[in-house]
C-alpha cells in the first residue's frame, strides 16, 4: 500500500511539473508571436517613413490604439487585431465584432479591444484628417459587416465601417497603396 502511494505521488508530481512546463512554453510562444506581429507591422510603417521624410510613425501603447501614423493629409489611429487562427470576422455593430471558425459556427466569441477606439472621439487640432484604422493580423478568412438583420456585405479596405476602416496585414503587405496617403 505504501508503494502505491509513493507511485501516485511521483506520478502526480511529474504531471504537475509537466503542466508547469507547458504553461511556461505556451506563454513564451505567445509572447514571441505577439512580438513578431508588432515587428512586422512596425516594419511596414517604418518603410513608409523612410520613403517619405514628412511622414511620422509613433508607437503609442494605449487602450484605444497601438500606433499613430501621419501623412501629409491624414493622421491614422491604428489598432492591431490579432487573428492568428485566420478566423472569419463579422462586424455585428460598431463595438461587437464576432469571431467565427466557419459560416455555421454559432458560438458567441468576440474580438477583444475593439470598443475603446470605436468610441474614441478623434481630436481636431490641425488641418489633418483623422481616421481610425484596424489591422487584422495576419489575415481573416472573411471580413463581413451586417447591413441589417438578414443582410451582410464584404468589408474591403475602403469600406466605411462605423467611421473606421479595416484591413488585413496580408493585404497591407502586398499592396502598400491600400492606405490613403
Amino acid at each position: 500500500m505504501d508503494k502505491l502511494w509513493k507511485y501516485l505521488i511521483i506520478i502526480a508530481t511529474a504531471l504537475g511539473v509537466f503542466g508547469v512546463i507547458l504553461i511556461v512554453l505556451s506563454t513564451v510562444f505567445n509572447k514571441n508571436r505577439i512580438r513578431k506581429m508588432r515587428n512586422q507591422i512596425e516594419e511596414i510603417f517604418n518603410d513608409y517613413v523612410k520613403k517619405h521624410f514628412d511622414y511620422k510613425f509613433e508607437i503609442v501603447p494605449k487602450a484605444e490604439y497601438d500606433y499613430i501614423f501621419e501623412t501629409i493629409r491624414f493622421r491614422y489611429y491604428v489598432k492591431v487585431v490579432p487573428n492568428f487562427n485566420n478566423q472569419e470576422i463579422t462586424v455585428n455593430n460598431s463595438v461587437k465584432w464576432q469571431l467565427r471558425k466557419s459560416f455555421n459556427d454559432e458560438s458567441l466569441r468576440f474580438v477583444d479591444g475593439i470598443e475603446p477606439l470605436m468610441r474614441m472621439e478623434l481630436p481636431a487640432n490641425d488641418n489633418k484628417i483623422n481616421k481610425k484604422l484596424y489591422i487584422v493580423y495576419p489575415n481573416a478568412r472573411t471580413l463581413l459587416k451586417y447591413i441589417n438583420e438578414c443582410e451582410m456585405e464584404f468589408v474591403h479596405p475602403d469600406t466605411d465601417v462605423y467611421g473606421t476602416n479595416i484591413i488585413t496585414y496580408i493585404n497591407l503587405r502586398e499592396n502598400r497603396d491600400i492606405i490613403e496617403i
